[in-house]
């Protein structure tokens, strides 16, 4: 179950850190607001990171928190238990059951939804920011991106492939990096796979690995799994007009995270930081 994303664990790493941080040093205070060296190591140790991404990272969370000050955004309670009915809904469990499922991990209540009112607060400062910079996307830029990644919507009718099996999922990662090693944990068997009697998730996996490349592994109940493409039969073309609501999709996140990225690159600019310590 994802129940925890970056951002809220961040913010539950930082909240346990802030105070027992100042006295092993300030790295860099931004706007008036300290970021500890005690801070910068243990968000780099908890989410496998250099310290710099980490530095990174946590001043881009004082700017998004100041932006949510400056713009007066709040959450509730009520948005909070909310929040949570949907998770609970996602993991098709009781509200209930979440909640206990929270205790037995060691999760306390209160701090959890602490850490939701946070994230809850960005979501809103990052829909404030979209709605503000976001330009449009123009049927030409659709039009562009199918014509540029066409090979995204190919619809085959059977797959030309080389299955690799193993129970050492290390050993396909060796193959992928030199093809003529032979690990012993790893069995091969040519097939040629019909799309239609293929499930979802190998059609999907399938349809976006090019011929001539290996597919990503796959793990398995008790084993791994990837192939290698020699090549698509019976290929034709997902209609531009049936593609355009996924290319939407695709465009609006792309250009969404860049507008979030330039606007807090442009107040990172402006504001006021002062590097006292370098993490090494």
């Amino acid at each position: 179950m994802k129940l925890f994303p970056r951002v809220l664990l961040a913010s539950a790493l930082i909240s346990s850190l802030s105070f027992s941080g100042l006295v092993n040093g300030v790295a860099i205070i931004i706007n008036k607001e300290p970021i500890t060296l005690y801070e910068v190591y243990k968000y780099a140790e908890h989410f496998k990171m250099t310290k710099k991404e980490a530095l990174d990272l946590l001043v881009r969370q004082k700017l998004e928190d100041a932006e949510i000050k400056a713009q007066g955004i709040e959450a509730d309670l009520f948005e909070v238990d909310n929040y949570i009915k949907k998770l609970a809904q996602n993991n098709g469990i009781s509200e209930f059951d979440f909640l206990k499922m929270l205790k037995s991990q060691n999760i306390e209540i209160e701090t959890y939804k602490n850490d939701l009112k946070s994230k809850i607060k960005r979501d809103k400062l990052y829909q404030n920011i979209v709605r503000e910079k976001m330009q449009p996307i123009t049927d030409k830029e659709l039009e562009d991106f199918y014509n540029a990644n066409k090979s995204e919507f190919e619809v085959a009718t059977s797959f030309d492939v080389v299955a690799y099996h193993s129970s050492n999922e290390e050993d396909l990662k060796t193959i992928i990096k030199n093809p003529m090693a032979t690990p012993q944990s790893v069995t091969l068997k040519t097939e040629l796979l019909e799309n239609e009697k293929l499930n979802p998730k190998l059609q999907s996996l399938l349809g976006r690995t090019k011929s001539g490349e290996f597919s990503q592994i796959i793990k398995l109940e008790n084993s791994f799994l990837m192939f290698y493409l020699k090549e698509k039969q019976g290929v034709s073309y997902i209609d531009f007009e049936k593609a355009k609501s996924s290319i939407y999709s695709v465009l609006y996140q792309q250009q969404e995270q860049k507008v979030l990225s330039d606007y807090f690159e442009k107040a990172k600019s402006s504001a006021s930081i002062e590097v006292l310590r370098n993490p090494s």
